[in-house]
């Protein structure tokens, strides 16, 4: 598809110089490049003095601007004191709200920020870049680069930025689960290889934002949709015609509004394999072991078989070809969850789903007890068949022994009384659960009611070995 010119970008601006002011919005969202600020914390060695980040500022902005063709505009500066040592130490585990509680209100209005830690070790330079977009409050993962000489700093933080760099989208329209997204920066981007450009195919991920009266994010206001994602189905220039798959029937608000604003980051995986992690919905501490976990295929309903979950729930999810897929978990015969995710994507994913041990453990109890009620009736059957053979013969004495052998069978009442027993033992606050194991106690009780396990039985042989024995 072919994308915007400079020539079109000037006439563009004419056009919108009086239009209403959501289509200005649009505008600005559209042809103003990223704004983004580089923290650069060095660490404090003699080979690292801190003037190099001016230099350093002039050379990346020069080369970002040459890169990126006007799309991403770069600040380098020193990070806030409060930060400093975070960046060098933990950079790995920092958070978001960390970043935010250090950081001043005009630096969180960028786009983006670019934690840096630069150390020197064994005579090279190790460069460590997390991005964090600062509008979905969403961090990166951790970027590596190493350089011989202060001289090639430049390039390795100019090419760790390109990789960290994570393309953001807003969400315009939202009918069920077709979404229209309007691409960020979108009209300046004129080389189809930019990283800022998203194409048909690739996956973005849903970010809720709610603001407070000043426009800062409200407490927990920022919430990442989890299990949705966007497939790109169409670009038209800025525009992107998306397919929402979601684990949730209503995962994105259908409408939005100056207090909520609906975004969406591309999917990037970065990890060798996604741990996938079972847990109960009803006891967040009990992992579910032994649940099978299957892949979707792509040329139907069909799916194939990833493996079992282990003893702590977790099964490691081969990376696919970066699309998105749809695990499908079952425990026995039982259909439990289906999960859209995008292997490699994130590094360990929990999933809450039901609790099935008890509808599976009620099921094979009744499975059990399917069994014993036809071995019952056999044997009943069998036993009456030879009482009444035995009174036939005049036999009295062996017809009342093999009656009360029949007596001490198990009756319709005993069965029942072990059927409540068990139904009591397996019982769970989950409702979904509940309802599953008591359609399983329920076929069983209808078990129970045939009539080859009426007392009428025990009572009629009772009638023949009495009225025989008082004719002999």
């Amino acid at each position: 598809m072919r994308l915007r010119k400079a020539p079109a970008l000037a006439l563009a601006w004419l056009l919108i110089a009086t239009c209403p002011a959501t289509v200005l919005a649009q505008a600005a969202w559209e042809y103003t490049p990223y704004q983004a600020i580089v923290w650069l914390a060095l660490e404090p060695v003699p080979q690292l003095p801190p003037t190099i980040i001016a230099s350093l500022g002039d050379s990346v902005a020069s080369r970002t601007r040459a890169m990126w063709a006007g799309v991403l505009h770069v600040q380098v500066e020193a990070p806030p004191a409060a930060l400093q040592s975070f960046l060098l130490s933990d950079l790995d585990s920092i958070t978001a709200d960390a970043v935010a509680a250090g950081a001043s209100r005009e630096a969180l209005e960028a786009d983006k920020l670019y934690l840096t830690a630069v150390t020197h070790r064994a005579g090279a330079i190790a460069l460590r870049v997390r991005e964090l977009d600062c509008r979905t409050r969403q961090l990166g993962p951790v970027v590596e680069r190493t350089c011989a000489t202060i001289d090639e700093l430049a390039l390795a933080l100019c090419d760790a930025l390109t990789e960290c760099f994570t393309p953001l989208a807003r969400i315009e329209q939202a009918d069920d689960r077709t979404l229209v997204a309007r691409l960020r920066a979108a009209g300046l981007i004129e080389n189809p290889a930019s990283p800022a450009l998203v194409e048909p195919g690739m996956v973005l991920r849903p970010v809720i934002r709610r603001n407070d009266r000043t426009g800062l994010p409200a407490k927990g206001g920022i919430q990442p949709i989890p299990w949705s994602f966007l497939t790109v189905e169409k670009r038209l220039n800025a525009l992107l015609e998306c397919t929402l798959r979601s684990g949730y029937r209503a995962a994105i608000p259908a409408l939005g509004g100056a207090r909520i604003e609906r975004l969406a980051l591309l999917v990037r995986p970065r990890h060798e394999a996604t741990t996938l992690v079972l847990r109960s919905r009803s006891d967040a501490e009990k992992p579910l072991v032994g649940y099978e976990v299957h892949r979707r295929l792509k040329d139907g309903d069909k799916t194939e078989l990833l493996g079992i979950t282990d003893n702590r729930g977790s099964l490691a999810v081969p990376p696919g070809d970066g699309s998105l897929e749809t695990l499908v978990v079952k425990n026995g015969r039982q259909l439990l969850a289906r999960l859209p995710l995008v292997p490699g994507y994130e590094q360990t994913l929990t999933a809450s789903i039901v609790d099935d041990e008890g509808r599976l453990a009620a099921e094979g109890f009744v499975e059990a007890l399917s069994s014993r009620v036809l071995d019952l009736v056999a044997r009943r059957e069998i036993l009456a068949a030879r009482i009444r053979a035995r009174v036939k013969e005049g036999k009295t004495d062996d017809a009342q022994r093999l009656l009360d052998e029949f007596r001490r069978l198990e009756t319709r009442a005993d069965l029942n009384r072990e059927l409540d027993r068990f139904r009591q033992q397996v019982a769970t606050n989950d409702k979904q659960t509940q309802q599953r194991i008591d359609k399983v106690f329920a076929d069983a009780q209808k078990l129970l009611l045939l009539k080859p396990l009426s007392d009428e039985l025990l009572t009629q042989l009772t009638r023949e070995v009495t009225g025989a024995k008082a004719e002999a």
